[in-house]
């Protein structure tokens, strides 16, 4: 006689843990609105939730120039100069789609509930990367790295601007984790939804398609086509010609953001009358770098598949056609590997946590003493673009083999 298996129940301390967290985010979501009603921020945000209120309250095109123009007016009080921010909606339509609910509320507590789910996003970013670069820390050392993640500069920039990035980079390291844990489908739907910042993935995607291809990693790609079919069927039934607009608001942007690359921004700060030169060539050295790895994990080795991946991250930041600060909370990953390695060379935590903090008080004192005045008092040097990626790439090229062999063979 077989009796049937009892159902499956919720562990009761997962939702005393889901109910607590709710209600901590609920908390800190009340305190920052307060915070926004005297000081309304996240400038990045902001252009995005005008544009999709717009849409969901009133239907109308979230890319249309008088969209831009009433965005200038809350946000500026005035129509901005050609060479000004036109706070106009830079990304595709379907980013909608990730604050709909927060269309239906007034902006201050649109932000406060934005900063506080990027917050929690960073947090967990922070811990996932953690895990994916395999390092086992104390409790005590969590609770640093995870604070050391929320405050550290490209982070702690990110929920000051209410930046996408965040969930970008969350997005991918998911799609790693789906990847390599055998969660295929999750992790190549979670993927489609990075794209909302292509300039952040237009090296990742193809790079996590092919090795999913070679691999015969079927479901990845499935769930991959499955997400951006979803999001692109979605977003075309609501508005038609978006796509259309969106390349128009592209070539805008790009005409009033007045610097290139972090590579070109690099190379003219520290190499004046050199960098005509030294940016392509550069470019091409690290490019050719990359595919290199890129085919040796494609091909006979894919257990190269991490050191190819902690490659591309910086070369992708450092190379991109526009980037910023805040974009590199994608390079968590290899700062946790560079972290873990660093723990393991000194048996210790002490040198790490020096690392983690000192590394974060540099990139602040650098932005403090470094502030662009002649386009406003919060602009952020252009150079700084390209600052950490460049610091990765060195401390990857300086420790090649100690690094390589700890990523591929999982041993400190």
């Amino acid at each position: 006689m077989h009796l049937n298996p009892k159902p499956k129940t919720l562990n009761p301390k997962l939702i005393l843990l889901a109910v607590l967290l709710l209600a901590v985010m609920a908390g800190e979501s009340i305190a920052l609105h307060r915070y926004a009603l005297v000081a309304p921020g996240t400038a990045d945000f902001f252009a995005r939730w005008y544009g999709g209120k717009e849409l969901v309250l009133h239907g109308r095109n979230p890319y249309a120039r008088e969209i831009d123009l009433e965005a200038q007016m809350a946000m500026f009080g005035r129509h901005t100069r050609p060479d000004e921010d036109q706070v106009n909606f830079a990304y595709p339509l379907y980013t909608v789609f990730l604050f709909f609910p927060l269309a239906y509320v007034p902006y201050p507590w649109a932000q406060a509930v934005w900063m506080t789910v990027l917050q929690f996003a960073l947090i967990a970013l922070t811990v996932l990367t953690l895990r994916l670069a395999r390092w086992k820390v104390s409790p005590p050392m969590l609770a640093a790295t995870v604070l050391w993640g929320v405050f550290f500069y490209p982070g702690a920039r990110a929920i000051m601007l209410g930046q996408f990035s965040i969930l970008v980079a969350l997005a991918v390291m998911l799609a790693v984790w789906g990847l390599t844990t055998r969660r295929e489908w999750l992790g190549g739907a979670v993927l489609a939804i990075a794209t909302i910042k292509p300039q952040m993935v237009f090296l990742l995607i193809p790079f996590l398609l092919l090795w999913a291809w070679r691999q015969k990693r079927w479901r990845f790609i499935g769930g991959f086509s499955v997400g951006m079919a979803a999001l692109l069927a979605g977003s075309l039934l609501w508005v038609p010609d978006w796509i259309f607009r969106f390349v128009e608001n592209i070539r805008a942007y790009s005409g009033y953001v007045g610097f290139g690359s972090p590579l070109e921004n690099m190379t003219a700060r520290f190499a004046p009358g050199f960098d005509h030169w030294l940016n392509p060539a550069i470019t091409v050295i690290l490019s050719a770098l990359m595919l290199w790895l890129w085919w040796r994990a494609l091909t006979h080795h894919p257990e190269e598949f991490w050191w190819a991946l902690v490659w591309t991250l910086p070369i992708g930041n450092l190379i991109a056609f526009r980037s910023a600060t805040t974009n590199h909370v994608m390079l968590y990953l290899p700062l946790m590997f560079v972290f873990r390695r660093l723990s393991g060379l000194n048996r210790g935590t002490a040198w790490t946590l020096a690392a983690q903090w000192g590394l974060t008080i540099a990139l602040w004192v650098i932005f403090l003493t470094t502030i662009d005045t002649s386009r406003g008092s919060n602009f952020e040097a252009v150079f700084m673009h390209g600052l950490l990626p460049t610091v990765l790439i060195g401390v990857f090229l300086l420790d090649w083999r100690g690094l390589r062999h700890m990523i591929i063979f999982q041993s400190d």
